[in-house]
């Protein structure tokens, strides 16, 4: 087979090495905004159904189970993540047999990871479940939602590879076209199966693998039938694994999906922290963590049109459009940020009745809120550096990062503020807000120093 590059106006890829460099990212990245934003409806819809036909048990389960399958998600995603990178680098290079072997590779590493994170979940759900100390109230339900999500983590893992083949290669339209068909079967069968079923927390956990396998069957069947518009074959039999590529991938995924799990891992020490406080302060941390996703969603999409944009330009020498693309992913991830800092502190009442009209978790929204504002100004610097980190492949700086937030950050805060200082749910809440400057400075200095500018491609 040949390969050669996709040129011409049926090409459903963008040009990113040339041209303005923020109308180009912004266009690039609102699909993948939009995309990621309509994610978080997988589980957000499952946490407002929950919340209004199950009470606070069902949150608290809901808020559990989502933790310890994020950790597993993330050791799933670092190995998609890897592939990204190394296929963004080779288009920019235009080096498309390569490509060709990169995608080969990842589909077998995917597929086999993920039958091994969802068989790993499913043996130590109990002793998870302890290790969190989740509510006597909702530990049957949070057992039954992270044992179907196992079962069906394989759609997750797979999804996320054809996302990241697509993403890589600078096709932006696609992914979100997928995410729209999964999200609105979840949508129509979270409603059923909960609020007409009356399957509680299962058929939540239920809808989202559903609407995500119909997902896996559309992005595969549209990969296969239009590989030659991106210069690539994705017929079974081109899908060989190479040695030498599958080690390049482990060496940049497994750090990666390390580093996603190490701060996953912080969030169920803190989750543990905060169920012992009992389940109303646990359902207001899973409806916090909810309403902090959906910006912190609509950042990643920016940050993952510029881990692609700035990877192509690494793999065509062009590091001052590198440079340039980091600073555009700020300033688009500060608008998004800003606005929801408005937001939570002009309606946080609003915010939680989404979720749940229990008087006792209400109490929390200002309160939580108002803390979530002090984050803001990390996080609005946090995506574009990590972006540059992810697209370089500078895998040892990303989990030594991961690590430092995870034990220096979000756990040590919030013992310090919640138990040493006694400032009980107030405190919690406030640690695990602060634990993002730990990441924060230390990608953003990075960029700043200018010695990224050193390191040498991966292709």
């Amino acid at each position: 087979m040949s390969f050669k590059k996709e040129t011409g106006a049926s090409a459903p890829v963008m040009d990113l090495v040339h041209g303005p460099v923020g109308k180009t990212l912004l266009l690039f990245s609102f699909p993948f905004m939009l995309s990621t934003l309509l994610q978080t409806l997988y589980s957000t819809v499952d946490t407002i159904i929950v919340g209004q036909f199950l009470g606070s048990a069902g949150l608290s389960a809901v808020a559990n189970g989502t933790q310890l399958m994020q950790m597993a998600y993330m050791l799933c995603i670092g190995f998609s993540n890897a592939g990204q990178v190394l296929i963004a680098q080779a288009k920019g290079a235009e080096q498309y047999g390569r490509m060709q072997s990169i995608i080969g590779t990842l589909f077998a590493l995917e597929t086999g990871l993920s039958f091994l994170v969802g068989t790993i979940c499913l043996v130590f759900v109990n002793p998870i479940l302890q290790l969190l100390k989740t509510p006597p109230e909702a530990i049957v339900q949070a057992r039954y939602y992270i044992v179907i999500c196992s079962i069906g983590i394989i759609f997750t893992g797979l999804y996320n590879m054809f996302s990241a083949v697509l993403r890589g290669m600078g096709d932006s339209k696609h992914p979100l076209l997928f995410v729209v068909i999964a999200t609105g079967i979840n949508v129509v069968l979270d409603l059923l199966f909960v609020a007409v079923f009356h399957w509680n927390v299962a058929g939540a956990a239920l809808a989202t693998i559903l609407g995500q396998a119909v997902s896996v069957v559309c992005s595969f069947l549209y990969l296969a039938f239009n590989s030659g518009r991106y210069g690539i074959s994705f017929s079974l039999r081109k899908l060989q694994v190479k040695k030498e590529i599958g080690r390049r991938i482990f060496g940049i995924g497994l750090p990666m999906a390390l580093s996603g799990a190490a701060i996953q891992v912080s969030f169920l020490f803190v989750s543990g922290m905060v169920n012992r406080m009992g389940v109303d302060t646990s359902a207001a941390f899973g409806v916090t963590q909810k309403i902090r996703s959906i910006p912190g969603f609509m950042a990643q999409g920016f940050g993952q049109g510029a881990t692609s944009m700035i990877g192509q330009n690494l793999g065509a020498d062009r590091k001052d459009r590198a440079g340039q693309t980091v600073r555009w992913c700020t300033v688009f991830c500060a608008c998004v940020y800003g606005l929801f800092g408005i937001l939570y502190l002009t309606v946080p009442q609003l915010l939680y009745r989404m979720y749940t009209q229990d008087p006792a978790v209400l109490s929390f929204a200002r309160m939580t809120l108002t803390i979530l504002v002090l984050e803001i100004p990390a996080s609005c610097f946090m995506q574009g550096s990590q972006a540059l980190i992810n697209a370089q492949g500078f895998v040892k700086l990303s989990l030594a990062v991961a690590v430092l937030d995870a034990i220096a950050g979000r756990i040590f805060l919030c013992w310090l503020c919640g138990y040493a200082l006694h400032l009980g749910s107030c405190g919690l809440f406030l640690g695990n807000a602060l634990g993002t400057y730990v990441t924060s400075v230390i990608v953003f200095g990075y960029y700043i120093s200018g010695i990224w500018k050193k390191r040498e491609k991966l292709v």
